[in-house]
């Protein structure tokens, strides 16, 4: 049976690091922390390459750009930040949302940005105009929104209201989805059929988008205080989560089988990512440290 083991630990940050996602190709990582900054890693050399500095505040999460040029990260500084990866120079701080900043995504559309708040606003933003205001404020939730998730034509916005709207950009259309519990994280299939989400019952379940139905309920982590993220591997046939005992889970997509548990970090596991085309997961925890896993054949 094929499971995960520890090829390298990423040391460098003196805080809680709360995200850490490969870029496109799965070459590099880039990672951000509540000690204020942003890092970029090679993570099979164990190598820190660059340290990019400017949030006055901890750094909640961030994305990077498909063509790998540009970093969004948020926090809370109230404002979304967006960087020159090789430059490690802020092109804009942008300005809109009245309270810490939970989420943030690059959209597909070319130059689009979306982000969640504490103020319970969607906002979106375009990145190549000079403006710095949001072009569309959505508010809907009744709580913090927690987690936004992009596709092709949608928003997809999970909120501690325990609802999941879709707002359909095309036929300015919204659809709600009452799951019962607050929501922590969101992702999609590739073919943005299912929808994976986490909620505060130590448990994540997986949707159909179209006509609601629970297809399969993924437990054994725990999750009843923080935000941990969940998603697929890259093919989209298991499902992998952090936790708040330190440990990774790793599911079977399909059935909800737990293939593999591991203590990972003496600390909450909050984050975690996949390779985009090879057998690799990153993690990252509040132990200020990130460590990148490999599949091996047991």
């Amino acid at each position: 049976m094929d499971e995960f083991r520890e090829k390298s630990v990423l040391k460098g940050h003196i805080a809680s690091v709360s995200k850490v996602s490969f870029n496109s190709k799965g070459e590099y990582c880039v990672s951000g922390s509540y000690d204020k900054t942003i890092r970029l890693w090679n993570p099979y050399k164990e190598k820190c390459i660059k340290v990019y500095r400017g949030h006055g505040y901890q750094v909640v999460d961030l994305d990077v750009h498909s063509d790998n040029s540009q970093i969004a990260s948020c926090g809370g500084d109230k404002t979304p930040f967006l960087w020159d990866v090789q430059t490690g120079t802020v092109i804009r701080k942008f300005k809109g949302h009245d309270s810490n900043i939970n989420c943030i995504r690059f959209g597909c559309m070319e130059g689009i940005l979306v982000t969640g708040g504490y103020d319970k606003a969607v906002k979106i933003w375009d990145c190549r105009s000079r403006n710095f205001e949001p072009i569309q404020t959505i508010m809907n939730a009744t709580d913090s929104v927690s987690s936004v998730c992009i596709t092709q034509f949608e928003i997809i916005a999970g909120s501690i209201d325990e609802h999941v709207r879709t707002y359909d950009v095309r036929q300015g259309q919204m659809k709600v989805d009452n799951i019962g519990h607050p929501i922590t994280s969101l992702k999609t299939t590739k073919d943005e059929k299912l929808l994976l989400v986490s909620t505060l019952d130590n448990t994540i379940r997986l949707f159909d988008r179209y006509d609601g139905k629970l297809l399969v309920t993924y437990t054994g982590h725990k999750n009843t205080g923080y935000p941990i993220t969940s998603l697929f591997d890259n093919r989209d046939a298991t499902v992998l989560s952090g936790s708040e005992d330190g440990s990774f889970y790793w599911w079977n997509t399909e059935d909800g089988k737990l293939l593999q548990s591991k203590k990972a970090h003496i600390s909450r596991l909050v984050s975690v990512d996949y390779h985009p085309s090879e057998n690799y997961m990153l993690t990252s925890s509040s132990d200020e440290t990130i460590k990148l896993w490999g599949v091996v054949k047991a």
